[in-house]
């Protein structure tokens, strides 16, 4: 009866996980137009899982403690796939977002609304922004105003630059003023912003080598060692303890790699 309550209550508790799972990324799958449910992306989390466990028992010999943490890993990697995409898919967005703005600018001075302007960019550019733009016509097409949708672009994606953008335009919307010059002096901005945070980058390269380094340092210790004399590390992988040590070790690498992305990171 124990082991049958623990089973429902896990049951229980894995379902909740899954509607969670399934609402979270609902959102960031339609936003990167993958064509994927949120669903199936569960069931690709799942396989990974399975297999991330089964390949760390092949190469541990079935250890508990390490097979639950491949099991782990292999669940969270559709993840920090799907955030990689985001990753990659915001910066061709705020790439292109500088040739779209002189082109809105141009277009506003030559007697288009902001409307046809958009479209111009849809027309004349490729994805993502053709997406995202097109996307917003959709929106306004069916009664929602353009300042509106132009802030819910902006909270799809969570660009900086785009923010600043969507910010100017509102604000001359509710103001008054010549918006094609703003848009230009917004794009003067921008750009201007990016050499700073490009040299920036440029500066802390070093900061973050040595902490990658510092951070498989010991990895690759232990493998050589392992090698060289496999007696020696053969305790840290069979019993708990050494299990334990070794969760522990990942644990602290992560913590480590967050505070040096931490200090190596500067907002612009």
């Amino acid at each position: 009866m124990a082991l049958a309550l623990i089973g429902q209550v896990v049951l229980q508790a894995a379902e909740v996980y899954r509607r969670r799972f399934i609402v979270q990324t609902e959102e960031r799958v339609e936003s990167l137009y993958l064509g994927v449910s949120p669903q199936r992306l569960w069931l690709y989390s799942l396989m990974a899982a399975g297999g991330g466990a089964l390949l760390v028992a092949l190469i541990t010999n079935f250890m508990p403690l390490l097979v639950a943490v491949g099991a782990v890993i292999g669940f969270l990697v559709p993840r920090f796939y799907l955030a990689n995409m985001e990753q990659q898919r915001r910066k061709k967005f705020d790439a292109q977002l500088l040739d779209a703005i002189p082109m809105l600018a141009g277009a506003m001075k030559a007697g288009m609304s902001l409307m046809q302007g958009m479209e111009q960019v849809t027309r004349e550019m490729g994805p993502p922004i053709r997406q995202e733009f097109a996307h917003a016509l959709q929106e306004n097409r069916v009664g929602k105003p353009v300042v509106q949708a132009l802030f819910d672009m902006k909270n799809r994606l969570r660009s900086d630059d785009l923010s600043l953008t969507v910010n100017a335009i509102s604000i001359s919307q509710e103001t008054g003023g010549v918006l094609s010059d703003l848009l230009i002096k917004m794009g003067d901005t921008i750009r201007t912003r990016n050499r700073v945070r490009s040299k920036i980058l440029s500066l802390s390269a070093q900061g973050r080598l040595q902490g990658i380094v510092m951070i498989f340092i010991p990895w690759f210790m232990a493998a050589v060692i392992s090698m060289l004399d496999p007696a020696m590390m053969r305790p840290m992988f069979t019993t708990t303890t050494g299990q334990v040590m070794l969760v522990i070790v990942g644990v602290l690498e992560g913590l480590g790699w967050l505070v040096i992305r931490k200090i190596v990171a500067i907002d612009v």
